[in-house]
């Protein structure tokens, strides 16, 4: 008897409770649930999730390869934090990665490009007119995200999927000044406009100064920046 294809169809597998304890860890440290710096103790969270510790253990493996945790011997594991130096450097790889993908997205589908952030850039304004600041930053994630998933280039994309979170728990954390956060949305509104207008170049040099905001909020021989105040 020959069989359909219909009957040979793959099976998706549910994800692991290792897969599940990661997404939950990775959500809780890029939307700030535990803070920059934060002791992390595999009982507590295992007991929180109520699983036990062997996926918490692979979860934060995971979380070390994707630079969201330290772990430091004889001491523990803890939430990444970075010094004035390092996110200098941070910020440099990120804008390596985004001026590339906006180039090539604007090359590849630059209607599509303006139309998508336009319209993430309208809800974004919206969000900050009522107070919706974890939704407003959610969206500041989708903002930059579309110039990866429009720039047809899945190598790329990944390299940019492993930084995400870490990006996304710096931009939190900084997030906290409302004065930063209006200027870098003013921002996300000129990049549209030029790009709109056809000048590339324009909008890349205020995704260096977006992106720039980071560092140039601490001076660089800050030993950690969540124990300075910005400059």
């Amino acid at each position: 008897m020959k069989l359909s294809g219909t009957q040979l169809e793959e099976i998706e597998r549910p994800p692991s409770l290792s897969d599940i304890a990661t997404e939950k860890l990775r959500a809780a440290i890029s939307e700030g649930e535990f803070a920059l710096g934060e002791a992390l103790s595999e009982q507590k969270l295992a007991d929180r999730l109520n699983i036990s510790k062997t996926p918490i253990r692979h979860a934060l493996a995971q979380m070390k390869v994707e630079g969201l945790v330290d772990v430091i011997p004889q001491k523990g594991t803890f939430v990444f934090t970075l010094s004035g130096t390092d996110l200098e450097r941070f910020s440099e790889y990120r804008y390596i990665l985004e001026t590339a993908a906006l180039r090539l997205a604007f090359e590849r589908n630059r209607d599509g490009l303006v139309a998508e952030l336009a319209s993430i850039w309208e809800k974004m304004e919206e969000a900050k007119r009522i107070d919706k600041r974890s939704h407003y930053l959610d969206l500041d994630v989708q903002f930059h995200r579309a110039m990866f998933e429009l720039c047809d280039n899945q190598y790329l994309s990944d390299s940019y999927r492993l930084i995400e979170a870490k990006v996304s728990a710096i931009r939190t954390y900084l997030g906290r000044d409302r004065i930063q956060t209006t200027k870098s949305f003013e921002e996300h509104g000129e990049m549209i406009e030029v790009l709109r207008e056809g000048k590339i170049e324009a909008a890349i040099s205020i995704l260096d100064f977006h992106i720039g905001r980071y560092h140039r909020t601490f001076s660089r021989d800050v030993s950690d920046i969540t124990q300075s105040k910005a400059v």
